[in-house]
This record gives structure tokens, sequence and C-alpha cells, in this order.
């Protein structure tokens, strides 16, 4: 049976040289933070599972955590979410546009998320590894794996996943309009944050979370 401590370990276990990725589980970092934020879900009740693309350079792949930036990662109202263990003093001020704009939304509903990427390791551009990039159809699938573990650790039913983004959609199979919303790193037309309280938002209000 796959255990968190196993999901981790595996994670970590991923070589990323050769490869336009960075895996931020070889860091010891990134690994704990990410042990003990599924640990403490583990001990609470998971809401909601968001599904995102891929790490961002500014957020997970420092943190290990998606959608979370060092900021969000030590903002205490977050622990609720997150869980209330000691952070790295290590741990740096950097933010990150989705963080910023996800965890304000994730607080006023007090929901407690399982957050995830398709992909799990940072894609960056060829020469430049403070970059993003789109992930390559064989990345996408790489990561799906880890979705299916995540989901049955966690007892996690398709009417708790929301895909963040149309990349994300795709690749988990979603057909449902009411399980994407749209991804906070390019939302220009403020778009977020509407679709989150209707489709999230408005479910946790009205108790309409199977769980």
């Amino acid at each position: 049976m796959q255990t968190i401590e196993k999901l981790v370990d595996s994670l970590s276990s991923i070589p990323d040289k050769d490869r336009l990725i960075t895996n931020p589980y070889r860091i010891d970092i990134c690994k704990n933070n990410l042990l003990h934020y599924l640990q403490h879900l583990k001990g609470s009740k998971v809401d909601i599972m968001l599904i995102g693309e891929a790490p961002g350079y500014r957020g997970c792949a420092l943190t290990g955590i998606p959608f979370t930036d060092e900021i969000q990662l030590k903002y205490p109202e977050n622990n609720y979410a997150l869980g209330d263990w000691k952070r790295s003093s290590k741990i740096g001020n950097t933010a990150e546009r989705s963080a910023s704009i996800i965890w304000p939304a994730i607080r006023e509903y007090h929901i407690i998320p399982l957050m995830w990427n398709v992909f799990p390791f940072h894609p960056y551009k060829e020469g430049k590894r403070a970059s993003n990039r789109t992930p390559t159809q064989s990345e996408l699938e790489e990561g799906l794996k880890y979705i299916d573990a995540l989901k049955t650790i966690f007892q996690i039913n398709d009417s708790q996943v929301f895909a963040v983004g149309k990349k994300a959609k795709l690749l988990l199979g979603l057909t449902d309009d009411n399980h994407c919303i749209r991804h906070p790193a390019n939302d220009y037309k403020k778009e977020f944050r509407p679709q989150f309280d209707l489709k999230i938002g408005q479910l946790y209000l009205h108790n309409q979370f199977v769980r």
C-alpha cells in the first residue's frame, strides 16, 4: 500500500540531470515541507483537491508545496491548511503571483485543500532556470501516477477534484466545466476569483462537498 512517506521518497528519487527540470524534492527543505504538509492533511478533513499544471520557480519550486510561495508558507493564518510545523530558517520572502491570489480565496472559506500539480517537478526554459515553461505531453503524463496515489491515500473522489487551468483539465480528463477554474498566473481578466467563489466557495458554504 502506498503511504505518504513512500510517495515523498519516490518523488525525491527522480533525477533531474540532463533534463530541463528541477526536482525540488531532492532538496531537504522542500522534501520536509511536503512531508509535513501531507501528514497534516492526513490528520484533517480534506475538502477538495486543486490540481495545477506544474510548479513555478517563485513558488512550489522553492517551498515544495503547490500554489505556495515563501510568503504564504510562513503566513500564520495559513497554518490551519498547511500545518503548524517549524519552518526552516532558510525560507526566504519570495512571492509568487499565483500563490498571492489563490491563498486569500482559500482562507476566506476556510477550505482545507490538497494542492498538487499534474507534473510535480519544475520545468524551465533552456539556459534559464529562473523561468517557467509549459511541460511536454510526456512530462504531464509522467505525473499522473502521483495524482492516482494521492487520491488513494486521501480517499479523494471525483467530485472533490478541481483543475486549475485548461491544461490540467485536459490531462485529468475532466468534462465538467464546473470543475475547472482559471489559473491565477495569467488571470489578466480577473476571472479566477469569481470562478473560485462560484464553483468552490458556494459549494463549501452550502455543505455540498461529498466526503
